[in-house]
């Protein structure tokens, strides 16, 4: 036995070009057929991605600015919010109205709901004092109150030379209790 390989001798070099040239040709007719085709809808997805990401970046940049104002305003507004949450007393109010009058008396008038989140307490005030300075000083007061209240028209003011009498209405809103 010889060590010497002739495999290479007996090859059909003919042969081996025509096989080379038919799998070049399957070759490119597949890249046409199946990669090409595929080549133009990709372009055209990522164009479409392009757009997407770019209105997605100016929707996140408006977003990011409103999230931000939000922020800004929740703080801004703490005392708002925190007084919608707190539960109207009427002896709270009471001991808060005397600072300013002598004699004060409360009766509730009604309960409303003024929408589906807020409920609004009508509240008649009667009170006796000295002197209209206490009265304004009293409106002052109740933008500092824990709660939100509004004093509303008509305004009744009687006197009788030592005293002065009012009588008027207050509303109270706060947050209707959510049920779980």
């Amino acid at each position: 036995m010889s060590n010497t390989d002739r495999s290479l001798e007996k090859i059909n070099y003919i042969k081996l070009l025509i096989f080379l040239f038919v799998f070049i040709v399957i070759t490119l007719v597949l890249i046409t057929v199946l990669i090409l085709p595929n080549i133009k809808s990709y372009r055209s997805a990522r164009g479409e991605y392009n757009q997407a990401m770019v209105h997605k970046t100016r929707v996140q940049e408006v977003l990011n600015q409103r999230d931000k104002e939000t922020k800004q305003l929740l703080l801004a507004n703490r005392k708002i919010f925190d007084s919608f949450g707190h539960k109207f007393s009427q002896k709270e109010f009471i001991n808060f109205s005397n600072q300013f009058f002598k004699k004060v008396t409360l009766k509730e008038v009604k309960q409303s709901k003024h929408t589906n989140e807020f409920r609004v307490y009508e509240l008649n005030v009667t009170s006796s004092l000295k002197t209209p300075v206490k009265f304004y000083k009293f409106l002052d007061g109740l933008n500092h109150y824990q709660n939100i209240i509004q004093a509303d028209f008509p305004i009744d003011l009687k006197s009788n030379g030592d005293l002065i009498y009012s009588s008027f209405k207050i509303k109270v809103y706060g947050l209707i209790p959510k049920h779980k």
